[in-house]
């Protein structure tokens, strides 16, 4: 999309590979820049270099009384590579007929349907008229029109638009094309959108920004699995059709006109460069990750052994992951309750692939758990998201990768998410290379609804009616406990062996940047959760991790003292969310003193 108006971002929009630059006259022009912006459109596309691009003019809505000289524009372009005419507010099959017989035949249409009106009359709009060629869904103004506010990066609640929409297009033989997102600097997000945009069916996607495009041209494109399943398709027709056998299978799977139709439009889009293939024993270094990398890891099925270990290790006291009746008093399960600790060790563990030399873990970000319970079965997703080389101040070069990071139950049904940020060495130094703002991008994307992840069938009468402290309704905003039991941290390989980690400095004492063994991150979480506890005996779990911050490294042998804090106490209609900050210090046999190690805000729920 570029503004009519605006004759430089012409110039720049020449440069960028998009399918098809936009000139906007509707809502990126001022009503007093109208005509100036149609005679910096004609002057544009009149000059030769645009003779092969794909065009389209956005013209003013239907009942504009600047629409005749919109379309009289169109028309004088008609020599120009075959401009179309963008129409948008379509709310009815009848607008596109008039201004198709307005610009007669020649000149394709594309709807763009950013009404509610639009929504429900799609079917008719599509066809309407042959020279429709594409609907395409416009989110800002049919956002407005709904009342619709803070739904730019909530997918979901677009699916019923975006059905409808991809539906009729489908019907009718028209290209469908989602809306742009809306929001610039945020690339995770854009992929995300544009991911599912494509999942669901959709062709392309509108860009707002030339930043944008790049990341939705590798969304669209087809990666070579999908190129290789393409080309053995299509293999398998030519060699049936060179045999007279009308059978034909590819991996076990009869071929159908559908997957034959599928293998085509694969094989016409652009292909996607898959990541090179990495040896088992050779972790990568900052430099051989990318943005989009994707790591998997074997499932974890989280045993009663598996329980017990951990709390041998880290000592955490959660009721419901101590006592079975209990448990299935309040949470009405079978089994007893998986430690929210526990699950997270494994998710993390799971996620060590592209951090196998991690130096230290910096931080946590927007981590939000379900509850689990004993015999589930856990599978991690671990995604590259953002990029950015660390100040070496001296020491070896270094760059932190944000990693987006979901686990999911056999049924597919997301248990965590989260983010964190490895620092990995680099194999040189390069200060030309800055990246991206991996804090920024954290703390944009990691931003969940806690109340959400509030069990709605769970019951906390069986905690209440034999309370071991204070329950919520007596706790107050601002309390603070100070333990002076400390912890010593011991069985720091096996709680990361445990939970599948892969990161060399956790077991291999030459392996990381201090000269020992370092202590797993999750290890002194877990061992804050115990104390935790101490605190509020009668917790009943942890839903989220708003933010986690490591501030220093932990050794085996340290010993672990907390403060916590309770922030904010947010009531529900059973129990209260607690908002709790947890500051741990380390303290070694020969230290004077200790040292911050982590400053952990979580929230929890409690009876």
């Amino acid at each position: 999309m570029v503004p009519g108006h605006a004759v430089r971002m012409h110039e720049k929009a020449l440069g960028v590979s998009a399918d098809e630059v936009v000139f906007d006259l509707e809502d990126a022009v001022a009503p007093g820049a109208k005509q100036d912006a149609r005679e910096a459109i004609a002057r544009t596309l009149g000059q030769a270099e645009w003779m092969e691009r794909s065009v389209a003019v956005r013209v003013n809505a239907a009942g504009s009384s600047e629409l005749a000289a919109d379309l009289e524009l169109v028309r004088g372009l008609g020599g120009s590579g075959g401009v179309t005419v963008v129409v948008p507010k379509v709310d009815g099959p009848d607008v596109l007929a008039g201004i198709a017989a307005l610009l007669g035949d020649g000149i394709g249409l594309q709807a763009l349907i950013e009404t509610p009106e639009g929504i429900e009359a799609v079917a008719a709009i599509a066809g309407s008229t042959p020279q429709l060629e594409a609907l395409i869904l416009g989110y800002a103004d049919l956002a407005t029109a709904l009342g619709r506010r803070g739904a730019e990066r909530d997918i979901d609640r677009w699916l019923y638009y975006q059905e409808a929409l991809l539906s009729a297009a489908r019907a009718a033989g028209l290209q469908a094309i989602d809306g742009p997102f809306l929001r610039l600097g945020e690339p995770l997000w854009l992929a995300r959108a544009a991911r599912a945009a494509r999942e669901l069916g959709f062709d392309g996607k509108w860009a707002i920004h030339p930043e944008q495009v790049e990341i939705l041209n590798r969304a669209f494109a087809a990666a070579e699995r999908e190129v290789r399943w393409a080309g053995s398709v299509t293999d398998a027709l030519a060699a049936s059709a060179r045999s007279g056998d009308a059978a034909v299978r590819v991996g076990g799977a009869m071929v159908d006109e559908a997957m034959r139709a599928q293998a085509h439009r694969l094989l016409a889009l652009p292909r996607r460069p898959e990541s090179a293939a990495r040896s088992l024993d050779r972790p990568p270094y900052y430099e051989d990750l990318a943005v989009d990398d994707m790591f998997r890891a074997p499932g974890l099925t989280i045993t009663a052994a598996h329980a017990a270990l951990h709390q041998a290790i880290v000592g955490d006291r959660l009721r419901l992951s101590l006592d079975e009746p209990l448990c299935r008093e309040v949470t009405g399960a079978q089994s007893t309750l998986a430690h929210p600790m526990l699950v997270c060790d494994v998710a993390i563990g799971q996620s060590t692939g592209p951090s196998g030399r991690v130096l230290g873990n910096l931080f946590y970000r927007g981590l939000a758990a379900r509850p689990v319970h004993l015999g589930v079965t856990v599978r991690t997703t671990t995604t590259v998201v953002a990029k950015r080389r660390a100040s070496s101040s001296g020491s070896r070069p270094r760059g932190m990768v944000l990693l987006h990071v979901t686990a999911v139950d056999a049924d597919g049904q997301v248990v965590l998410d989260y983010y964190r940020c490895p620092l990995l060495p680099t194999r040189s130094d390069d200060p030309s290379e800055v990246g991206d703002d991996v804090q920024g991008v954290a703390d944009r994307a990691a931003q969940h609804d806690v109340h959400d992840l509030v069990p709605a069938h769970w019951r906390l009468d069986g905690l209440r009616r034999e309370p071991l402290a204070t329950l919520f309704g007596a706790l107050r905003p601002g309390e603070s406990w100070s333990l002076e039991a400390g912890e010593t941290v011991t069985s720091a390989p096996e709680l990361a062996r445990l939970s599948l980690n892969l990161a060399m400095t956790h077991t291999d004492a030459t392996a990381g940047a201090h000269g020992q063994r370092l202590v797993y991150g999750g290890h002194v979480i877990g061992i804050a959760a115990s104390h935790l506890t101490r605190a509020l005996p009668d917790l009943a779990t942890v839903l989220a991790w708003r933010a986690c911050d490591h501030l220093g490294p932990t050794f085996e042998g340290d010993l672990l003292r907390s403060e916590i804090t309770l922030e904010e106490l947010e009531p529900l209609d059973d129990g209260g969310l607690v908002h709790a900050r947890i500051i741990v210090a380390a303290q070694a046999e020969d230290d004077d003193d200790p040292r911050p190690v982590l400053d952990w805000r979580l929230t929890g729920l409690m009876p």
